[in-house]
Order: C-alpha cells, then structure tokens, then sequence
C-alpha cells in the first residue's frame, strides 16, 4: 500500500508491505509488530506514563516512518539523519502519527482502529 504522508512542512511517500517488517527488524533489531503494539497501547497509559514513554514513541514512529519513506522511493531521504534534520516541528501537527500506524499496519490488517492522540 502507497499513501503521502505530511511531516512537519514537507510530503513523503510511502509504502509498506510484506517486506516492511523485514527491513523494520534489520534496521532495528525489533519486531515491528510488537512495536506497533507499543504504540497502541501508549494512549492507554496515564498522563504521567505518556510523558515518560513519549521520547520512545517518536523514535519508533520516525523510525518506522523512514523505513516506509525509503521503501517507496530511497531518492527522497539521503539518511536517517538527514530526514530527521529537515523534520521542524514534527508535533505541529500529528496526524501524519495515525497515517504512519495505520499504513504501517495495513499488509497484517485493515489498520490499527485505536492510534495515540
């Protein structure tokens, strides 16, 4: 599945497949699907327990953001870190958190129904 997601002021497409986990757990020696459980079950957690895991979050979220970025077409990130230094102000608007989880989701499921907010 392909969709363009906005982070921060700028457009990337993306696209996850099978292969999606593949590469999710050789770039971050982690599963993706129990990261992606991570992130569901982050809303769940008290405000104190948010603030706690929110640095967390967004690494897996970028992470997995990048990784889909890359798969679509790898011309639009040189690196990891250069996609991270052109992100502004990557909770100006979060949206792009929910599309990211439920592309991210969609070759195990229809998508993830409850996203952090």
């Amino acid at each position: 599945m392909r969709k363009v997601v906005k982070i921060s002021d700028k457009e990337y497409s993306m696209k996850s497949s099978a292969y999606t986990q593949f590469k999710y757990k050789n770039d971050t020696g982690r599963g993706l699907l129990e990261d992606l459980n991570k992130i569901q079950k982050y809303q769940d957690l008290t405000p104190e327990e948010q603030v706690n895991k929110t640095q967390e979050l967004l690494e897996l979220l970028l992470r997995l953001a990048y990784i889909m970025i890359e798969e679509a077409d790898e011309k639009q990130v040189k690196s990891y870190e250069d996609f991270l230094k052109n992100i502004d102000g990557m909770l100006d608007n979060v949206d792009w958190i929910n599309e990211v989880v439920i592309l991210a989701s969609s070759p195990f499921s229809r998508g993830i129904q409850k996203v952090p907010e």
